[in-house]
């Protein structure tokens, strides 16, 4: 399976983890936190950067990564997609949400297979899109900043409006693969995922 040359990496860990009660970046898995978790699963991707989509106020100097965040607040994900494709080195940078504890390298490799330095991959699950384990051109800036100016924070519209311009292309997932976009919301869905 080959990689599509240097790319960066990125946790999305800006939410407010409303329905959770406490931040999720922040939850133990076994030994590590979740967040810490999601940047171990990037690295052995083999990203050549790792940055955090984080929370004002939040430490996150443990880390060792960069952080950085959104300029739109309460837009949701797009706003911390839109300000790590801002920040990135590479021209192509794979996201994950903080919450998808059951995310491994094999699959996001899977997802890096068919991009290019211009071209995307998001995968699709009986269609609809997993758009928050993905890997995004950064030339998709310039549309979701667009989208969010207009108070457009859908990810699945900037999904729909990039396939149309050919700058992300879909991966049909198998039924095996589903489980891996499991995500916690609730404090019951925080429990080891099986192996």
């Amino acid at each position: 399976m080959s990689l599509p040359g240097k790319f960066s990496a990125a946790v999305l860990a800006g939410g407010r983890s409303t329905r959770m009660g406490t931040d999720k970046a922040f939850l133990k898995l076994g030994d590590e936190f979740l967040l810490e978790r999601q940047l171990r699963c990037l690295r052995e991707t083999g990203a050549a950067e790792l940055l955090v989509s984080g929370r004002p106020g939040v430490n996150y100097s443990g880390f060792a990564v960069t952080v950085v965040y959104d300029h739109y607040p309460e837009a949701g994900p797009l706003a911390g997609l839109a300000a790590v494709l801002k920040a990135a080195f590479h021209p192509l940078v794979l996201v994950l949400a903080v919450d998808m504890p059951a995310m491994t390298p094999a699959m996001l490799r899977k997802i890096l297979s068919p991009c290019t330095q211009h071209s995307g991959c998001v995968p699709v699950d009986q269609r609809q899109f997993q758009p928050l384990a993905a890997a995004y051109p950064n030339t998709l800036l310039a549309t979701a900043e667009r989208h969010l100016s207009k108070g457009q924070y859908s990810m699945h519209t900037l999904v729909t409006n990039s396939l149309a311009n050919g700058m992300v292309q879909l991966l049909q997932l198998s039924p095996s693969e589903r489980p891996h976009f499991i995500n916690w919301n609730e404090p019951s869905d925080w429990q080891q995922p099986e192996d």
